[in-house]
């Protein structure tokens, strides 16, 4: 996992995984669904295996530290933030 250092400002995230619609349960090989602050960095992200280990059975959606790299144009995700 990238290592968040530097003059980058890390920002809080949403992500959302994918539900099977009959039963309800995640599909952990799914894309996720990442909503941020500016709708234009929001988007859908696939091969984010570190991020759902993050998540524990039956959750479906959680806040994420998260540092946007400009040059790119994705982000990159740290840890998971507990919800307050």
């Amino acid at each position: 996992m990238p290592d968040l250092v530097g003059s980058a400002v890390k920002e809080i995230v949403f992500v959302s995984l994918a539900t099977d619609p009959k039963t309800g349960t995640t599909i952990p090989d799914a894309p996720l669904l990442v909503k941020a602050a500016r709708a234009d960095r929001s988007g859908i992200y696939d091969q984010e295996p570190e991020v759902i280990a993050q998540f524990p059975p039956g959750e479906r959606q959680a806040q994420f530290e998260a540092e946007w790299n400009d040059e790119k144009g994705v982000w990159i995700f740290g840890k998971r933030v507990d919800d307050a």
